[in-house]
């Protein structure tokens, strides 16, 4: 008896453990009309260019997070950090430009003979001959002025007391159906900020009995009436469980469901909220539209071993080398997660070029390249995040190692030397930085300013 006990014991701590750290996505998939009018648009960029693949843009997404709590301190759960923001931010423009931080991980061969195969074109593939890990040519940059212009305290940050709004406590509502109603039909509406400026994110605690963590509205195409997931300009958006914001190993002091959490959350919701769809298709060996997406017989969880389940679809085929539970849109534990393909991205610039809730992101200069998240260099991608910052700073660069990074005051005196890409200049004055970054081929001049 004590012995059944105590296996009853263990399996629902096991369960527990997966419900608590395995993501899983409240996204309703779009209808097959939506979907069809997609694809001519896609037809339609491709022709027009006369090639495979749509014209690539570059865009920069501003973000506003509402973080909704009951007048809690801020740093603490539900009321978070402005840190813990920043390290979401960092995750997503990591994810988004093809350089997750564990994209390390992507085995050596994985994939090519399904490549193959399927004769998949080799503008999908990198040089190994692999599905190529795609930059999607999109970032994000916290919003640094409110709706009428003023210039944010914390930027892409709306503090919302859901007692001085008269709202309900978010962890009240106990199934998917009340919750989702609760978000669009009292917080989204008195909250939002213009759909066409700002890319919304409601951050809220949530009860234990539901499961997701993250649900996206799914991007409006003109000439939809019947918006998918019954996206309106008073519920476009994304919502998160607060919990599963942000980067553990960035921000350990943040508030989180474990220490496996590390942003994948958000950059799931933001694939959907740019077109995409589950690897999976949402059936059993569905289509996702990606012919660059392997089969997968279902949502993969965990943290999986390459190759996963090869053979659970036979038509496509995904023998031999099985599903890409290493994509962003599956289920998997995210450090197990580190790309998006291709025909994702495709799907991606489609939207953006096209969505009239998306077409005009990033074009009233809500924050910039230069002096919010990043500073920019045409050939080499440099990140330098955050910025504006209280003092906690990381850097970024594509392609190159970093040798040395020395750091500037105002009038040229040299305050710091590092040899890491993460350094701290939380004990100096506010006001602005200049960075020198030394990498073994050149070196990169940035300005960071010091809240």
């Amino acid at each position: 008896m004590r012995i059944t006990a105590l296996i009853i014991l263990l399996l629902f701590i096991s369960n527990v453990y997966t419900q608590n750290d395995d993501f899983e996505c409240g996204t309703i998939a779009p209808s097959f009309e939506w979907e069809e009018a997609f694809q001519k648009l896609i037809l339609k960029s491709s022709s027009e260019k006369n090639q495979d693949e749509v014209s690539i843009n570059n865009y920069v997404i501003p973000i506003i997070f509402h973080i909704i709590h009951g007048g809690e301190v801020v740093g603490t759960f539900p009321n978070i950090h402005q840190n813990q923001i920043n390290s979401q931010v960092t995750i997503l423009n990591q994810d988004f430009s093809g350089n997750a931080y564990n994209s390390a991980d992507y085995p050596a061969t994985a994939f090519v003979n399904w490549v193959i195969n399927q004769n998949i074109p080799s503008v999908n593939l990198d040089q190994n001959g692999r599905i190529k890990i795609a930059d999607f040519n999109i970032q994000f940059c916290l919003a640094t002025k409110d709706t009428i212009g003023n210039t944010l305290n914390e930027p892409g940050i709306d503090r919302i007391n859901f007692n001085s709004k008269g709202w309900q406590n978010p962890n009240l509502f106990t199934t998917q159906s009340t919750m989702k109603n609760y978000l669009d039909s009292i917080i989204k509406p008195q909250s939002i900020w213009d759909v066409r400026k700002y890319l919304n994110v409601w951050i809220t605690d949530k009860s234990s009995l539901l499961n997701y963590a993250g649900v996206s509205s799914v991007p409006p195409l003109s000439g939809i009436i019947d918006l998918p997931n019954n996206t309106t300009d008073s519920t476009d958006g994304i919502w998160c469980y607060t919990k599963a914001i942000g980067s553990y190993s960035l921000f350990p002091t943040g508030t989180y469901i474990s220490q496996f959490i590390d942003g994948r959350t958000l950059t799931h919701e933001i694939g959907h909220y740019l077109g995409l769809r589950h690897i999976w298709g949402d059936t059993s060996c569905g289509n996702d539209f990606c012919n660059d997406t392997p089969p997968a017989s279902d949502q993969n969880t965990g943290t999986p071993s390459y190759p996963q389940n090869p053979g659970t679809c036979t038509s496509p085929s995904n023998s031999p080398d099985g599903e890409m539970f290493m994509n962003f849109i599956d289920y998997t534990r995210g450090p197990s997660k580190y790309m998006f393909t291709i025909d994702q991205k495709t799907r991606a610039q489609t939207v953006m070029l096209n969505s009239p809730f998306r077409n005009q992101l990033g074009t009233h200069q809500l924050c910039s390249l230069a002096n919010n998240i990043y500073e920019l260099d045409d050939k080499n991608k440099i990140i330098v995040y955050p910025n504006p910052t209280d003092g906690n700073v990381s850097i970024l660069i594509k392609n190159e190692n970093i040798k040395k990074i020395t750091i500037f005051n105002q009038i040229g005196i040299v305050i710091k030397t590092v040899k890491t890409n993460s350094f701290s200049i939380k004990n100096y004055n506010s006001g602005n930085y200049f960075i020198l970054i030394e990498t073994e081929s050149k070196s990169h001049f940035a300005k960071i300013l010091k809240l």
